[in-house]
């Protein structure tokens, strides 16, 4: 009977399910609603990327450059400022902003009071929901707009970032620095912040040298592989087959040996010219019969 009790209590049937999983199904479903709404948040706020309102083909070639960079959190700092930067995401978090209706900011400039960020104090540089992208000969300028405004100086117009990302091959991907340039504000007008980070990422890529090989190379590889098999062929045939010993294994050796005299003789016969050689001259009869009778004559003198 107090078993039956305890197995009322514990394994109590409701719908088909014990109350005790429907139970815990009831604590468990709001905080797992929650986590996956949080974490769907999160990677929205770290894939949201960069906003240009005059985007075209070739900045998406430059954005797709830049990717390895995307996403990407760095700090600069000078005597009185820190500077927070995000490639295309928040530079910092957003409850760490006192302004939490201040979103989308690129980069932030925190006044350092005592050695410590104040971030009360913080002023919104640029924001990444207006962004631009430059491209240069071995360097690309992504831009922030819409930061807070001037109080006194550049006729009170909104701040601006400009991040030059220059190329360096010796710095690899993850090691980059941002380093601030200069606040150019002694301006009326289109007043910035000037950033330079050094990075591979934007080296221009170096085409693939190939070694192609001309008509004349082609035709003295394939007159070399001939002469080679002519002779490591021929030589084998009259070694293995005929039983030639010494030079004779040479094929066609009577040709070559005289080869010499053949070119030889095929200059003399282009190249020479010589006189034909001297004929007699002509003799009358008179002369030949004159001749005779003087050999005939030869037996008469006195000896």
């Amino acid at each position: 009977m107090l078993l039956d009790q305890n197995f009322l209590e514990i394994y109590s049937v409701a719908g088909g399910f014990p109350i005790g999983l429907v139970n815990m199904g009831l604590t468990v479903l709001p905080n797992l609603i929650f986590l996956v709404i949080s974490l769907i948040i999160l990677i929205h706020e770290s894939t949201a990327g960069c906003s240009f309102p005059q985007h075209n083909a070739e900045n998406e070639k430059l954005e797709a450059q830049i990717q390895p960079l995307l996403g990407k959190r760095y700090t600069a700092t000078d005597e009185n400022y820190r500077y927070e930067i995000g490639i295309c995401r928040d530079a910092v978090d957003v409850s760490e902003i006192s302004d939490t209706n201040n979103k989308h900011i690129g980069v932030l400039q925190i006044k350092i009071v005592d050695g410590k960020p104040v971030f009360k104090q913080s002023i919104s540089v640029g924001k990444y929901s207006n962004a631009a992208l430059t491209k240069g000969t071995g360097w690309i300028l992504l831009q922030y707009f819409d930061g807070d405004p001037y109080g006194s100086h550049c006729n009170r117009e909104n701040r601006q970032a400009r991040i030059m990302i220059i190329c360096d091959e010796e710095v690899s991907i993850g090691s980059e620095t941002v380093n601030i340039f200069e606040e150019n504000n002694n301006k009326t007008e289109d007043c910035y912040y000037l950033f330079e980070m050094a990075s591979s990422v934007v080296c221009p890529v170096k085409p693939v040298v190939t070694f192609g090989l001309s008509l004349g190379s082609i035709l003295v590889i394939v007159f070399v592989c001939v002469v080679f098999l002519y002779l490591a062929l021929g030589i084998a045939y009259q070694r293995f087959m005929l039983g030639a010993k010494g030079m004779e294994q040479i094929p066609n050796y009577s040709f070559w040996q005289d080869f010499g005299n053949l070119q030889s003789d095929g200059c003399n016969l282009v190249c020479r010219s010589g006189g034909s050689p001297a004929k007699p001259t002509y003799k009358g009869l008179g002369d030949d019969q004159l001749q005779e009778e003087d050999d005939r004559d030869d037996h008469l003198l006195p000896m």
